[in-house]
């Protein structure tokens, strides 16, 4: 099988791209993410959790949801003290929260369509 240069060039461009993306720390990341969402104006929904896995709140996110703490630069990623998340709901009102939760695209209230 015969490589063209311009294939090597792909391959490299995505290799690079790929390291680079797992290389971001966790702000860059969360831009990232946050321009994609602004980009495709999706409506995100929040459903927190109970330690003991139940849902205690179900909402709609206006803009995005923040992650916060206080891990040093280069520090130990996730394993930051204080850690919360904080959003605000379609009316403008803040949230803020340290308990398990998951973001979706779609709300889980309402039935799916066969």
């Amino acid at each position: 099988m015969k490589l063209t240069s311009r294939k090597v060039a792909v391959a490299l461009s995505i290799l690079l791209l790929a390291l680079g993306a797992t290389a971001c720390r966790n702000e860059a990341q969360n831009r990232i993410r946050r321009s994609i969402q602004e980009y495709t104006a999706q409506r995100m929904y929040i459903t927190v959790y109970s330690y003991d896995g139940k849902a205690v709140f179900t909402g709609l996110v206006d803009g995005k949801v923040t992650r916060s703490g206080n891990a040093s630069e280069g520090g130990v990623g996730d394993q930051s003290l204080g850690a919360y998340i904080y959003w605000y709901d379609e009316r403008g009102r803040y949230y803020q929260t340290d308990l398990p939760y998951l973001l979706t695209s779609y709300d889980r209230n309402v039935p799916s369509q066969p």
